[in-house]
């Protein structure tokens, strides 16, 4: 009696078949994708190894001026790694100056860090601002060509001198209040503006009269890549230099290390309540490990270009946005940079 044949025998061609003709199909697939999205398998190479500017400009014509941070870690470098929106794939070093500096090229852009504060149906205070408002400054801007850029943005700019877009402003939001969530968060995401909110800690979803973001908020915001959030403190202190230095370090350092517990996410910016800081008092918040701090004088209000360093970036209120959207101006175009 002749043992029967093993059936499974007669599929291993048609097994090994379709193993070939999925294999090349998954290899055209990524080869495709590649080509449409405008890199060789050389670029891809390079996502491992960042060239400099230099280099990247002799393969590539056109990079752009709306630069996005590479990684993290590398803002407080001596090289930090960007990508473009043209080449999101691609790092790129650029040469930046040892903090907290700005580099003198920077010097010469005009950008305005724009303050608001809290957002509500009905003003209590004169700097107070409606939703209607806020809305309006935000179709005044898309109306003169503003370019709304984050806060990495403009620390990428002030540490190299890259050129930012024409028109660029940094919109800021203090202290944490309850309508940050419910008015300015759904505009943003609407006009796919980024911006920079500086919460203390203490009256985290408490209504002391006003409302304030609750944790579970802050969590959903701080994912949003529109979204940078920033310390502003414990107790939100009228004056950080009055304060001993043991009191500092709980106002700067513990306001850092519970938001980082909270939320899970490294906080590399800090905001001086009341805008008020001295040398001191800066140190320690560099020691903290902040990269760069936010400061308000309204006797004399600058450009972030203006600053005396990162730890110190001067804004201006809210109030001064229609005058100075016609100022607003991104730096010289160097090198191959070039409008997207």
């Amino acid at each position: 009696m002749q043992p029967k044949p093993n059936i499974f025998l007669k599929f291993i061609p048609l097994i090994g078949g379709i193993l070939i003709i999925s294999t090349g199909l998954l290899a055209l697939n990524f080869y495709s994708k590649s080509k449409n999205n405008g890199y060789s398998s050389a670029s891809i190479k390079i996502k491992q190894s960042p060239i400099n500017l230099e280099n990247f400009c002799q393969q590539y014509q056109t990079i752009g001026k709306n630069l996005q941070l590479w990684n993290q870690e590398s803002l407080s470098e001596d090289e930090v790694l960007v990508k473009t929106q043209a080449y999101p794939n691609l790092p790129f070093s650029l040469d930046a100056v040892a903090l907290p500096n700005i580099k003198d090229k920077a010097r010469k852009a005009k950008v305005p860090v724009l303050m608001y504060h809290d957002i509500l149906p009905t003003k209590e205070v004169f700097f107070d601002v409606t939703p209607e408002e806020l809305e309006a400054d935000f179709e005044l801007m898309k109306s003169k060509g503003v370019t709304p850029i984050s806060l990495d943005q403009l620390i990428i700019h002030l540490r190299t001198g890259s050129p930012l877009p024409e028109k660029p402003v940094l919109l800021t939001f203090d202290d944490g209040y309850g309508g940050h969530y419910e008015y300015v968060y759904p505009l943003l995401k609407r006009y796919k503006y980024p911006a920079a909110f500086s919460v203390y800690t203490k009256n985290m979803g408490i209504n002391t009269g006003r409302s304030h973001i609750t944790w579970e908020q802050l969590k959903i915001m701080v994912e949003d890549p529109l979204v940078t959030i920033a310390g502003h403190s414990k107790t939100h202190p009228p004056d950080l230099t009055k304060l001993s230095d043991e009191e500092l370090n709980q106002e700067v350092v513990e306001s850092k290390q519970i938001l980082e517990k909270k939320l899970g996410k490294s906080i590399r910016y800090f905001t001086y309540p009341t805008g008020k800081n001295d040398e001191r008092v800066r140190k320690i918040v560099e020691e903290a490990g902040y990269i760069a701090a936010l400061a308000m004088d309204d006797a004399d209000e600058k450009f972030a270009g203006e600053s005396e360093n990162l730890l110190a970036i001067e804004r201006f209120g809210q109030s001064r946005l229609e005058e100075l959207v016609d100022r607003a101006s991104g730096g010289e175009v160097v090198n191959c940079w070039e409008q997207n």
